[in-house]
């Protein structure tokens, strides 16, 4: 007979696949309420297809971070050298136009991946990228056990696009990362929680289902058919570590909404208002 925490849980999980479902395209969620104690008997989660492989989109910035706090801590740069982006910046292009809000000729790398996590400025993440290597960076993905996320190409690179060839994740490696990232167990930790606090949520997400009180540190952004958001969401109650993977999606509004609706069941059922 099931306790009354389990027939919650299933009925939260139950809902989660209704409001993703409901979506049409692929869909993915992995999310985890942070215990309030480290004696907290059951942790609560909500997993949908959460071992399923998808592009990356933008959500490719969060290993870049990590790799660059990583080598900073190791003393093999600092943040505060600077890079000619303009030198260093492979001109491939797949939306049109670079996203180049940098207007520093030559910006620190603590400047670019403020810029990278914190605009989402794909300049920033493909002169980082370049920067630190992607070789190292896949490396650096392999050793935390994050066997399905790989970067494979510059976020703005159209003949591979095209051919396929795509920077991939799971909601599953991206609840990790951000839940050793929460937890404080990477270098640079603090550093690019403030970074994640800094991206600003849509209106339609944090306006439209969010308490005024609810905190989103995250990391997110719609391109072509992919809206993902992922990030860590805190509340008086407590918190929660979540990532949210849509796909091949015919309506991308429906998808930030469905997001949004999302986020506000977590709230709800977790009791973190």
């Amino acid at each position: 007979m099931k306790s009354d925490e389990g027939r919650s849980a299933e009925a939260t999980q139950q809902r989660v696949a209704a409001i993703l479902d409901g979506l049409g395209g692929r869909t993915a969620i992995a999310a985890r309420r942070a215990p309030m104690r480290r004696d907290a008997e059951a942790e609560e989660t909500a997993r949908l297809r959460a071992d399923e492989v998808f592009p990356a989109g933008r959500l490719a910035s969060l290993p870049i971070a990590v790799e660059v706090l990583r080598r900073a801590d190791l003393g093999q740069f600092s943040l505060g050298e600077r890079v000619d982006h303009a030198r260093s910046m492979p001109q491939s292009d797949e939306d049109g136009a670079l996203d180049d809000s940098a207007t520093d000729a030559e910006p620190t790398i603590g400047d670019l991946c403020a810029r990278m996590i914190g605009v989402n400025d794909v300049t920033a993440a493909n002169v980082l990228l370049e920067y630190v290597g992607m070789g190292e960076i896949n490396e650096t993905l392999s050793r935390l056990k994050l066997g399905r996320t790989k970067l494979a190409r510059q976020l703005t690179d159209g003949v591979a696009h095209v051919a396929r060839r795509e920077n991939v994740t799971s909601a599953d490696d991206m609840l990790t990362l951000l839940t050793l990232i929460h937890g404080r167990a990477l270098p640079g930790s603090q550093r690019l929680l403030g970074m994640l606090s800094a991206q600003l949520a849509p209106e339609d997400l944090a306006e439209a289902w969010l308490p005024t009180e609810a905190r989103l540190a995250r990391c997110g952004a719609a391109q072509g058919d992919l809206v993902h958001d992922a990030g860590l969401l805190t509340g008086p109650g407590g918190a929660c570590v979540y990532c949210i993977l849509t796909a091949e999606q015919p309506d991308v509004a429906a998808a930030h909404a469905a997001i949004g609706q999302t986020l506000r069941l977590l709230w709800t059922d977790w009791r973190l208002g």
